[in-house]
């Protein structure tokens, strides 16, 4: 009899172990960027990107957050293939990373190609049309083409990259 049980049993349990395996196991989104890290504070930041200029600063109301914008010239020690980097801070805290990369790098990295290298490390993202992005709940990692005016007068698509709490994630994105 308990041999019955036992080749009844031990296949069922391998079978169920091997299911719970194959589910997909939430990944914690990395909080680090750029050689920075979500809730770091403007003194931080500027130590790892020293000021050339003063950066400008918009707020946004609903949100609460003051966004610095930082283009390439404003900063002593840019980031690598970035343009412009916006950089949004809440209660003293960084909460949104985003990275607009330039045309050259846009060029060599599109938003899909991006999207698919981030994929060996966090999985399938969630899409919408060609945004991307990935959450672990407190996080939200999203991969997209953002508009940047163009030298003609018109609209040039990037590369862009954003690292953001998950409470400040358009609720309309995931739609």
């Amino acid at each position: 009899m308990r041999a019955l049980l036992a080749a009844v049993l031990i296949p069922a349990l391998l079978v169920c172990g091997a299911r719970a395996q194959d589910e997909e196991e939430p990944v914690k989104v990395e909080r680090y960027l750029v050689h920075l890290t979500l809730g770091d504070a403007l003194e931080d930041i500027q130590r790892v990107f020293p000021p050339a200029s003063e950066w400008p600063i918009t707020a946004e109301p609903r949100t609460k957050v003051k966004r610095y914008r930082i283009e390439r010239a404003a900063t002593k020690y840019p980031a690598p293939h970035t343009d412009i980097m916006w950089l949004g801070l809440k209660h003293g805290g960084l909460v949104e990373i985003q990275l607009i990369y330039t045309a050259a790098y846009t060029r060599t990295k599109s938003v899909d190609s991006l999207a698919r290298d981030l994929a060996l490390t966090y999985g399938e993202p969630h899409s919408n049309g060609s945004k991307f992005w990935w959450s672990d709940g407190r996080t939200v990692l999203r991969v997209f083409y953002a508009e940047v005016p163009g030298k003609d007068g018109g609209v040039e698509l990037r590369t862009s990259l954003q690292l953001l709490e998950a409470k400040l994630f358009p609720k309309n994105e995931s739609e």
